[in-house]
């Protein structure tokens, strides 16, 4: 008998094989290197791997793991770990493991789901080291499988055998996992986040997958085979006609315009990300550059990095969100009390409180990077709850701009986030040039549903008529005063994105793997259709309601 379990699509196509449990090498045994041999020979094999994806066309993906060879060999990941072996309380290759586990929970503390993907990148290479240390073989493929594992590290899809690889399911992991990635440019289905999915493989002969819909199906029988069958060409002719669409304007079926620009966590996603098809960059989470540090990264290197993207974007915005750091997103270097609720704690624009020098070395080296790529940014703070905290994020840019002469003057937004910027919306797009719609904080805070608590998910639904409530009331109270954009999740929903028209929305950021089917969706309908549509939705009692009533109009 069939048993169907649920987690999240992650890369699309419908597969089946031989469940095959990926488990990472022991560390302990006997050490045939030292760290710093092993580190090396660890270097050269990411390196050759990285040119396979290059042989294959893919010089995006091959980046993935010409920066895990870096980070094999990084002084800081290293010190560590020998450190820890001199203590004389653990062997190499567990100071090894022990070393990245440290630099990873650092990544994961930012509590970013891009940020997290990096994490699994340094896990991930300290496996190899320690691999290499203890000479354990290589994870191999004998037959057509699909890989099921708590999570895959992206070195490991790139190194299996492409024949026999069909598909990969986790039980942990996440659509923008580095895995998830590859799998997605390699054409391997994949699915993430399926409950219990290790220990229930390993009793059956065959597992299919349907990577479109997030489903993992044990032992499936005929009927279920005819399902995914079916499903697989539904989605096949979905994306097919989304791709038509990724490079055209976002744009409704009687020309109403609409900017669409994409969501980034690094420098490296920007030139795809314009490739891709973005028309701006509409978010860039700077965390990136504070994670896995000891200490507070300087104006140069953070100008380097903000450089990069705005070069990358030639005339388009790019706006560039400071970074969103403390409560439940920790660092070493910046003391903030262990907090009861930290989503609610000192964070973001909070900070300026008690680190002031942080965000003003920020937002000097935002200014130092528009010199340098000779075009202005645009600037955003997050967590802005009124006038105040506009005030002194204002106060703050001007400081920057007396001390870096010459920059060019940069576009000043601030996210909307929290219930009282919504109520104070028409004081706050008064002072601004932009307002962004956070709707991951948004909803959460609106609906007082924890977006990280797993028994809420079916609460954290931007959709909800008190959420679309709130947005059209940003749209209101910013008409006439300042743009309006949306940046959170939902926005990559076409129905989300449907309604957003709607209400009036100037622009959408997204994740770029979204914008074929979010103009699709969009190039179907007519602006006064949208208005309609929108309307009857803010009327409407639950999310439910409202997603029934689109899917259904």
């Amino acid at each position: 008998m069939s048993t169907k379990l649920r987690g999240l699509p992650a890369a699309p196509g419908v597969a089946s094989g031989a469940p095959w449990i990926y488990r990472p090498p022991e560390t302990d045994g006997v050490a045939l290197r030292s760290i710093t041999e092993a580190a090396e020979s660890a270097a050269a094999e990411l390196e050759r791997l990285a040119g396979r994806l290059r042989d294959d066309g893919r010089p995006d993906e091959a980046e993935i793991l010409d920066a895990q060879a870096l980070m094999a060999i990084d002084p800081g990941l290293l010190g560590v770990a020998r450190e820890r072996e001199a203590t004389g309380d653990i062997g190499p290759a567990r100071a090894v493991v022990a070393a990245a586990e440290e630099v990873a929970t650092a990544f994961e503390a930012l509590g970013d789901a891009i940020l997290s993907a990096r994490a699994a990148d340094v896990r991930d290479v300290g496996g190899r080291i320690a691999r290499h240390v203890s000479g354990a073989p290589a994870p191999r493929l004998s037959h057509r499988s699909i890989v099921v594992a708590t999570d895959l590290a992206p070195s490991v899809t790139v190194e299996l055998d492409r024949g026999l690889l069909a598909g990969i399911a986790l039980e942990g992991g996440s659509r923008t996992s580095h895995a998830a990635i590859l799998a997605r440019a390699l054409g391997i289905p994949a699915v993430v986040c399926v409950p219990r999915i290790v220990d229930a493989s390993a009793t059956v002969t065959e597992l299919a997958i349907d990577g479109d819909a997030g489903v993992a199906v044990l032992d499936p029988d005929e009927q279920d085979r005819d399902r995914l069958a079916h499903a697989a060409a539904l989605a096949a002719g979905r994306r097919s006609a989304d791709e038509a669409f990724r490079h055209g304007p976002l744009e409704t079926a009687d020309g109403h315009r609409v900017h669409c620009v994409a969501n980034i966590g690094h420098p490296d996603e920007a030139e795809p990300a314009f490739s891709g098809g973005a028309e701006g960059i509409g978010l860039f989470r700077t965390e990136f550059a504070f994670a896995g540090r000891a200490a507070a990264p300087t104006e140069v290197e953070q100008a380097e990095a903000y450089a990069r993207v705005l070069r990358a974007a030639g005339a388009a915005e790019v706006v560039i969100r400071l970074a969103d750091i403390g409560g439940d997103k920790p660092l070493p270097y910046v003391p903030i009390p262990s907090e009861a609720n930290p989503f609610l704690g000192v964070r973001a624009i909070r900070l300026m409180d008690t680190e002031p020098e942080l965000y003003a070395t920020q937002v000097r080296a935002i200014l130092r990077a528009s010199s340098a790529a000779q075009r202005p940014a645009s600037i955003m703070a997050p967590m802005v709850a009124d006038e105040a905290d506009v005030a002194a994020f204002r106060r703050l840019v001007d400081d920057a701009r007396a001390a870096i002469a010459g920059a060019p003057a940069p576009r000043v937004g601030i996210m909307v986030e929290i219930p009282s910027a919504v109520l104070l919306a028409e004081q706050l797009g008064a002072l601004v040039d932009f307002m962004s719609i956070g709707t991951n904080d948004l909803t959460q805070y609106l609906l007082a549903a924890d977006r990280t608590n797993p028994s809420l998910a079916g609460r954290q639904d931007p959709l909800h008529p008190a959420v679309l409530r709130a947005i059209d009331g940003v749209v209101a109270g910013g008409r006439g005063r300042c743009a309006i954009a949306v940046c959170g999740e939902m926005a990559g929903d076409p129905i989300g994105a449907l309604l957003l028209v709607g209400l009036g929305v100037d622009e959408l950021s997204m994740d770029p793997t979204a914008f074929g089917r979010v103009k699709r969706a969009v190039r179907e309908r007519s602006i006064t259709d949208l208005g309609d549509l929108a309307r009857r939705a803010l009327q409407m009692s639950s999310a439910a309601q409202v997603r029934a009533m689109v899917t259904a109009t």
